[in-house]
């Protein structure tokens, strides 16, 4: 067996880039061995305090980031507690996925009473669908701190819990309170998966410390080089006779070579203030000027030798030419993960339905105005959005998509059109740029566009109007060449009605519509896509289970898939879950069945209004996590007059988070 050094004897050691903290035994050594197998340079460290390891785990942390350490791994609470510490540093967690139950479910389906299933975030659905099939009395506790810990064990004991399942946090109290316990021991695929996700992270900060500094060589070469100057060039004496002009000014001042020379500049631009700087003795910095029809930023200094004005020098750039040297630049750190990566041939399916919508959106991609795509969710209007992209002339370009959801008013206006240094309390140092200017030459995706806040939609408007932006804090428009395709699964018309959509704005986004038809209206693809989704999943084993998919397919083959082509993957994922760990020996016929009978009572539409909707829901409430999870938000969003971010603020969640949550439970406003 592999020993694994205290953390004390690790320390005399060099500390690697990448370093993991590991809070039982069992997950370090079977991490040694990984690392041994894959010749990583990695170091793993054990809290040595047994009655406070989070606290040790903390210490370690901070020691290893203080002697170099750029990446650490830990599992999840763990890693959760080192992130709030805010060392600047990246923590991957170690994910706990079904597999790593697999073996204390297997004990708990044995043992007779309540299971208490802790686990820092929500536990997966897998999990709790399993504990379900074998009729294990579960209940799933979650926690934040090691406070909540202690809290959720005493409420497992009060409800009579003789077995708890989680991690080594809640282990420490389980052994306080003699509640028996078992600690979940990740698999070698999830600590394979975070050790490769952290070497990427590293390779990517490499990547773009190494481009930083080439970038600041660069930037201060051309500094050195040439000082104040753009591309045009003019100095007059002190008279304002021009004694100095370059080709690059003549062609913006639209004069004939040498012609300038031993003139007024007065002469050559009408509306100079070249005369007043040999006045002010002072450096005017970035003012912008009309010369001859081009609008330029210009730099006036003047030139000073014993406190006597000699002349001035002009330096001048269009402010077109800049423009695209900032987005350039800017592009050139924020390149990573801004493109599309499907194509047309991507999307799977023959129905005649789905052929239809394909050939519509190919010719779409050959136009530059926009789109609207409606569809119902897991449709995949994003893939369409990134075939159209990588179809059209601006494929060479960005992509860029947001979740208009997902952010408040105030982050989105920031985040679309981006902000300047000092807009508000907290801006960064510099500005930011905004996902627009970004996507400049090429396209934006505005998924879930009819959640945008109204007054974020006025601004939107004018951008599509215009072409142009304005940062949040700036006075100053930057004119953008972007390409819009927005995406919703709303009736916009309906939020027409109801004034929280601009009509304007609707009319402006759907130039072209695009729709994608639902799964149960394409019902020759369900076959194509569910084998597709099987044969991923088992890989090579698939052929040894395919009578028996088809079979199960054939009993659904009436189920509408509400969820579409996202609820089908999932179906298929959870077949070849039990098909791993049980063989042909499951009895699938009781997963049909729970399956089409919890899908036909949460499908059920309500065309009320939303009081009539909690109305009905309260009725049917029984005293399961889930009824007392939809309860909570019900009860938030009552408080807080139906906003979606208040109540998802006060439930302490994310915004888009939230609408997941209120989709799963029908909870419609």
């Amino acid at each position: 067996m592999i020993q694994v050094e205290k953390a004390s004897l690790q320390y005399n050691k060099k500390v690697t880039e990448i370093s993991l903290i590991a809070p039982t035994i069992q997950l370090a050594q079977r991490t040694m061995r990984i690392i041994e197998q894959r010749k990583e340079n990695i170091n793993v460290f054990v809290p040595l305090a047994k009655e406070d390891a989070l606290t040790d785990a903390l210490r370690i942390a901070k020691n290893l980031v203080d002697e170099g350490a750029l990446i650490l791994i830990s599992r999840k609470g763990t890693a959760a507690a080192i992130n709030e510490a805010k060392l600047n540093v990246p923590v991957v967690a170690i994910n706990v996925l079904l597999s790593d139950y697999i073996e204390s479910i297997e004990i708990a389906k044995n043992v007779k009473g309540i299971i208490a299933f802790f686990s820092y975030e929500e536990m997966p659905d897998d999990v709790k669908s399993i504990c379900s099939m074998l009729n294990i009395d579960a209940r799933f506790y979650t926690f934040k701190t090691d406070k909540d810990c202690e809290i959720i064990v005493t409420q497992a004991l009060k409800i009579g819990a003789v077995l708890g399942i989680g991690g080594v946090m809640t282990q420490k109290y389980a052994d306080k309170y003699k509640l028996r316990h078992i600690t979940i021991e990740n698999t070698e695929a999830t600590i394979n998966s975070a050790i490769d996700t952290a070497k990427q992270i590293l390779e990517i900060q490499k990547d773009e410390l190494k481009k930083q500094n080439e970038l600041k060589i660069q930037l201060e070469r051309y500094k050195a080089v040439l000082n104040f100057t753009h591309d045009a060039i003019i100095a007059v004496d002190e008279n304002g006779i021009i004694d100095v002009i370059n080709p690059i000014a003549e062609n913006i001042a639209k004069v004939s070579p040498g012609y300038a020379l031993g003139k007024s500049v007065k002469q050559i631009i009408r509306n100079t203030d070249m005369v007043n700087s040999l006045k002010l003795k002072e450096k005017e910095l970035n003012q912008l000027m009309d010369i001859n029809g081009t609008l330029v930023s210009t730099n006036r200094i003047p030139i000073i030798v014993n406190d006597e004005i000699k002349g001035v020098v002009a330096t001048f750039q269009d402010v077109k030419v800049i423009q695209e040297n900032e987005s350039k630049i800017r592009r050139s750190l924020y390149k990573k993960g801004l493109y599309a990566k499907y194509n047309f041939e991507d999307i799977k399916g023959a129905s005649i339905e789905l052929m239809n919508t394909i050939s519509i959106a190919r010719s779409y991609a050959s136009s530059d105005s926009t789109i609207l795509i409606r569809g119902e969710t897991g449709t995949g209007k994003e893939l369409f959005a990134q075939s159209i992209h990588n179809a059209s002339k601006r494929s060479d370009g960005p992509f860029v998509a947001i979740n208009c959801a997902s952010l408040s008013s105030n982050l989105l206006e920031s985040e679309l059109f981006g902000y300047v240094e000092g807009a508000f309390t907290g801006a960064v140092k510099g500005g930011k740029i905004g996902l627009f200017e970004l996507a400049h030459r090429g396209t934006i995706f505005l998924d879930e566009i009819g959640e945008i806040p109204i007054e974020i939609q006025a601004q939107l408007l004018r951008v599509l109007q215009e072409k142009e932006i304005r940062k949040v804090g700036s006075t100053i428009r930057m004119p953008v060449d972007v390409r819009v395709i927005t995406a919703t699964n709303r009736d916009l018309k309906a939020a027409i009605k109801a004034k929280t959509f601009r009509e304007d704005l609707y009319y402006r986004i759907g130039v072209l519509n695009l729709s994608i038809p639902p799964l149960r209206e394409r019902r020759g693809d369900i076959i194509l896509l569910s084998k597709y989704f099987f044969e991923r999943n088992l890989g090579e084993k698939y052929v040894d289970y395919i009578n028996i998919f088809y079979k199960i397919m054939n009993k659904v083959e009436n189920y509408k898939w509400y969820g579409n082509i996202r609820e089908l993957q999932n179906f298929v994922e959870r077949i070849c879950v039990l098909l791993n760990y049980h063989g042909n020996l499951y009895n699938f016929d009781q997963l049909i069945e729970d399956f089409l009978i919890k899908k036909e009572n949460s499908e059920t539409e309500d065309n009320g209004v939303f009081e009539n909707t909690i109305k009905s829901l309260s009725s049917t409430m029984g005293t399961s996590l889930n009824s007392w999870e939809m309860e909570r938000i019900m009860d938030a969003l009552k408080k807080n007059d139906l906003s979606i971010q208040k109540a998802a603020d006060e439930l302490g969640m994310s915004r888009t988070t939230l609408w997941r949550k209120m989709k799963r439970y029908n909870l419609n406003i």
